[in-house]
């Protein structure tokens, strides 16, 4: 079984441990910690950071995974499609709850009039009726009128949004999975030797065959379940990827949110019995990232993943930026052995 692969050596853990690299973590000394607590995979967000950095971190991580006589795959984790605002004032805009909003896709949006800019790399489409998410689905607006590239719509909560911000468009179908950006990176990664390739914002299985005919046999692909689509065309996306990653961050921006858990221990089940590796990412030990210790609910939400058998668990602000990188695995890697005693002896218990 493909499952296998992620099995790891360090104690006899089964469920294995993805750490995301970042400024916090890119030093040497704090890989090589990483390396030796049991980090198991490596993942490098293209999203940020530049190839040099990327290059610099998989030489010294296989440097010191050689060292220690341990096994450290890297995953490289394309961006994918982003919408996201355009320029925006300093001090933001002020949406409110039942007003209108204009947003202009592209260019030519009227400023002085209030309408706002919007950056998308694919083509995407919307339709009365559907719900536009900003920022974090902090703020939602209703699509009442389509004019071209003009949607007017109406808010229906309020704040403020500022440049940059991302937009979730949960009812919108969008033209392509990957960007010519990804096709670069993509190339870069794959001439620096990564073993598994994350395609995010999947909506059906064609996603993944498309990228297959980028990558060939030269590594592994991992779905990212993080749209409402591929929860719908899960089977197929399940049966063409190696593994699938349930990336809570915009699929909890997407789905309603009460839906997550069921959706989630679902997915694993469901990996499980085709024999493809399950991946619980975001938000984990989300705390950590300022604190030297976790939340009783990040406890529980790390343990419940591993008696699910989800196959790994990741780290992902908490050990690219966080200030506790090292401590972050260490409490993931504890959990993880608590909650695999557990299932042992339940396992045992059952069979006497």
């Amino acid at each position: 079984m493909i499952r296998n692969l992620f099995r790891s050596k360090l104690s006899g853990r089964k469920t294995r441990i993805i750490c995301t690299i970042g400024p916090a973590s890119a030093k040497d000394a704090v890989l090589k910690r990483l390396v030796n607590e049991g980090m198991d995979f490596a993942r490098f967000n293209f999203s940020h950071g530049r190839l040099e950095e990327f290059q610099k971190w998989a030489h010294s991580i296989r440097r010191f995974a050689r060292r220690a006589k341990r096994k450290v795959e890297i995953i490289q984790d394309l961006q994918g499609p982003r919408i996201r605002l355009g320029k925006l004032p300093h001090e933001g805009r002020h949406i409110i709850a039942g007003h209108h909003v204009t947003l202009v896709f592209g260019s030519g949006a009227d400023l002085k009039r209030g309408e706002i800019v919007v950056q998308s790399d694919v083509e995407t489409s919307v339709k009365r009726g559907d719900k536009i998410l900003m920022d974090k689905g902090l703020i939602e607006l209703e699509v009442r009128q389509i004019a071209g590239k003009k949607i007017v719509c109406r808010a229906l909560t309020s704040g403020i949004i500022f440049s940059g911000k991302g937009i979730n468009l949960p009812n919108a179908e969008s033209d392509a999975a990957f960007t010519d950006k990804d096709l670069e990176d993509l190339k870069n990664g794959l001439e620096m030797g990564v073993e598994w390739v994350a395609l995010s914002f999947v909506e059906n299985a064609q996603n993944i065959l498309d990228l297959r005919k980028h990558i060939g046999n030269r590594a592994k692909i991992i779905a990212k379940i993080e749209r409402p689509q591929a929860i719908h065309n899960y089977h197929e996306i399940l049966e063409a990827a190696d593994a699938i990653m349930i990336a809570r961050g915009d699929l909890g921006i997407e789905i309603p949110f009460w839906k997550l858990p069921v959706i989630q221990k679902r997915a694993i089940r469901r990996a499980r019995g085709a024999g493809k590796p399950s991946i619980v990412a975001t938000d984990m030990l989300e705390s950590m990232t300022v604190s030297a210790r976790p939340t009783r609910a990040e406890i529980l939400d790390v343990a419940n993943a591993v008696i699910d058998r989800a196959s790994a668990v990741m780290l992902s602000d908490e050990s690219a930026i966080g200030k506790f990188p090292v401590e972050s695995l260490i409490a993931m890697r504890k959990i993880v052995e608590e909650a695999e005693i557990f299932i042992h002896t339940h396992e045992l218990k059952s069979l006497l």
